[in-house]
Order: structure tokens, then sequence, then C-alpha cells
């Protein structure tokens, strides 16, 4: 990221590394990802490339190839003198993405042996597609009358998916402060909405109390009953699917870790011992 980031120039690093091949004497390739993006590790996209289109349609024998790197999870003291824990663990999820055998250069070069590492709290393997949609499922999703759906979670948890898929296309009015600017605007569209006897559906982050008792509030005020959609996905699982989308959709903006740790105690939604309100 040195070269993304104007500290280091792209003529500079291909010097380095040209005294480097120079010195050891055997054939090198060397492929730099020089922005974030899907050539960076830890995903899979370089990879890619160097089996398309970069190794002169020689296939590559993944027995007979190992991926060293020194971003491997390994935390504080993971051996001795060895006191800062590693500044991230792309290098090991990048093999276990493209399928390689995996060491650090201490356990390849100096046999060492392996040392214990930690791999991100969310896993995207242990993802299933199959399941119920919501729970409890014995509960109707849509409402044929007028109504307040407020939506809780974080951003990237799925709400815009879902709620358009299943409820803006109902016939839902689809209230979100990403287009609608403010929410001021949000609670007005929410009001026009239920004026008119239609069912509304408030897709914002919703973290809090306060900004829930907004659209509580207006269904109120109609007369019309309210209910709280909680999409369950931690905020590692979040910060996967943002960083995912981001990669590969160009219409969403990136969201910040500012945004995305400023709600993490707040994104709760109501249950036994917690009230909507």
């Amino acid at each position: 990221m040195g070269i993304g980031r104007g500290k280091l120039s792209a003529e500079e690093f291909k010097a380095k590394v040209e005294a480097v091949v120079e010195k050891l004497g055997v054939p090198f390739q060397v492929l730099v990802a020089t922005h974030a993006g899907l050539y960076r590790k830890p995903v899979a996209g370089m990879w890619d490339y160097l089996q398309e289109q970069a190794n002169e349609n020689v296939p590559i024998s993944i027995g007979d190839s190992i991926f060293v790197g020194d971003a491997a999870g390994r935390p504080a003291n993971w051996a001795p003198g060895r006191k800062k824990k590693d500044f991230s663990c792309a290098d090991r999820l990048f093999a276990l993405n493209v399928g390689l055998p995996f060491a650090t250069p201490e356990e390849f070069f100096l046999k060492w042996p392996v040392a214990s590492f930690e791999l991100p709290a969310f896993d995207p393997r242990t993802m299933s597609s199959s399941g119920p949609l919501w729970l409890p499922e014995s509960s109707s999703l849509l409402s044929p009358d007028p109504e307040v759906v407020i939506a809780v979670g974080f951003p990237g948890a799925g709400k815009s998916t879902f709620l358009q898929k299943h409820l803006v296309s109902a016939g839902y009015v689809h209230v979100n402060r990403d287009t609608l600017g403010s929410w001021q605007r949000c609670v007005s569209t929410c009001e026009g909405a239920l004026k008119q006897r239609k069912r509304a559906v408030i897709d914002n982050t919703n973290p809090d109390v306060q900004s829930r008792a907004r659209y509580i509030q207006c269904a109120q005020d109609a007369g019309v009953p309210c209910r709280c959609f909680l999409f369950s996905a931690t905020l590692e699982q979040a910060r996967h699917n943002n960083r995912f989308r981001e990669m590969t959709d160009s219409s969403h903006a990136p969201v910040s870790d500012v945004v995305m740790f400023g709600p993490q105690e707040a994104v709760r939604g109501p249950d036994a011992g917690r009230r909507l309100l």
C-alpha cells in the first residue's frame, strides 16, 4: 500500500526487487497489488491473474506448492523474543482462500514448530445458505394492513437486500436515510405513507431507542402496529460483507470503521430484557 499512498514510488520498489533478484540469482516473478481491491490479499484476484495470464499457461501444482508469509495472525509473544503480534492474518487467509499449504518464514526456512495463531472471529465458510429467512418461522413476514416495520442492524447486515426483495417488492414504502438525506425526511416520508394507509419499512441502522422512537411515534399517531426486524449479523460479519460489496459493486460507497464501530454497543434489538422503545 506504500505505492498506492505515495510513500514509495513504483520505480524505487522495482529497483529494490531487482537488487534482491540479482543477489539471490534464482528465477523470480513478482506480482504487486498497489491498492486495496480484488488483487490484494487475502482476496484471490492476484492468484487468479497468475494462473490465467501470468504463468505462460503452465498449470500450477498445488501439491508441490507452498505459500510462505509473515502475516499469519500470530498473537503477541508467539515465540521467545517475539513480543509483537503479526500485523494481520492476510497471508494465512490468502492461502486458505486459494487452497495452498501455508507456512511462516520461521516454519519454512528455520524449521521452527508451528506457532499459535488466531483467525478472524467471522468465518464465511461456516455460513449456510439453507435455513429459515426469519424467526420465528410461524410469524407472518408481511401484513395486509398499514404498519411500520423498523429494521435494526449494522451497515452490511443485509437489511436493504432483504427488505427490497421481500417488503418493498410487496408494496411497502421504502424509507431510507441514504436516499432521503436526513432523519427528518425519513419521518416525513413515513408519516405520508401512513396517511395514505400504506405500509412503511424503515431501512436504517436504527441502533438505539432514540432513533427508533421517531418511527414508533409515527405508528402510534396513525394508530397502526409497529414491528422490529432485527438483523443478527455480527459486527465481524457485517465488516466482511461491506468489504465484499465494495469490491464487487461500485454503486456501494465505502463504509468506514468509524461508522461500523460507532453503533456496535447500540445495535441491539428488543428482547425479553429490552424494549423496542
